[in-house]
């Protein structure tokens, strides 16, 4: 009986609850009023409207190409326009040139793989988990390029970008330009390395070191 009674209280208590505010929103809303709904600009097949965008102005082969919303690629036969959030990879005898706005320029060699991050005009960033790449860019629009556990920095000219997916290992040579080079040793210490035209820069991520050639 006992329990009946605590049932049959707090029962009463949570009814008074909501009457009381169903009551005060009657009181406060004047009428016809309605709670609008949040919008968000946020779309999963455009990228933000402030990066920039790129166009495969050539290719020849098999020229692969991911969008922001599918899950598997698709073989390109015409060019395409590229922006921030997508991949671009290339087959045993595929070559493309990505041109972004005419300030940046990518030449995708064959079996290459990369992932653009961003492509805001403070900075680019890419990803590039395979093959060989040539990076050309201004001095206004810095290009940064992850490979592994190495970031290079290419802050302008002209840099090849080659990453051995088997033996781990990233070769980076500077034709022109400035370029740094930043990773952390096994003892997680800071290296920035620069490296000048005409140098070869050599990283071996499993033991995370790197040397310039």
């Amino acid at each position: 009986m006992k329990l009946f009674l605590l049932f049959i209280v707090f029962f009463l208590i949570g009814l008074a609850i909501v009457l009381s505010n169903h009551y005060w929103n009657s009181q406060i809303l004047p009428s016809g009023f309605s709670i609008p709904s949040v919008t968000t600009k946020f779309s999963l097949k455009n990228a933000p409207s402030e990066s920039l965008r790129g166009t495969i102005a050539s290719m020849s082969g098999d020229v692969n190409w991911l969008s922001r919303t599918d899950a598997k690629s698709t073989q390109l036969k015409t060019k395409q326009t590229v922006q921030q959030g997508e991949e671009v990879s290339t087959g045993n005898n595929g070559k493309a040139v990505i041109n972004i706005k005419n300030t940046a320029v990518l030449a995708i060699q064959p079996n290459s793989h990369i992932s653009i991050i961003q492509l805001l005009p403070q900075n680019f960033v890419f990803v590039q988990d395979k093959g060989t790449v040539d990076y050309g860019n201004a001095v206004k629009y810095p290009t940064t390029v992850r490979s592994f556990d190495l970031v290079s920095l290419i802050i302008h000219g002209s840099v090849r970008i080659s990453v051995d997916s088997t033996n781990q290992t990233v070769t980076v040579h500077v034709e022109e330009g400035a370029v740094k080079e930043g990773y952390e040793d096994l003892q997680n210490n800071s290296n920035v390395v620069s490296v000048n035209p005409g140098q070869t820069f050599i990283f071996d991520e499993t033991n995370k070191v790197g040397s310039i050639q």
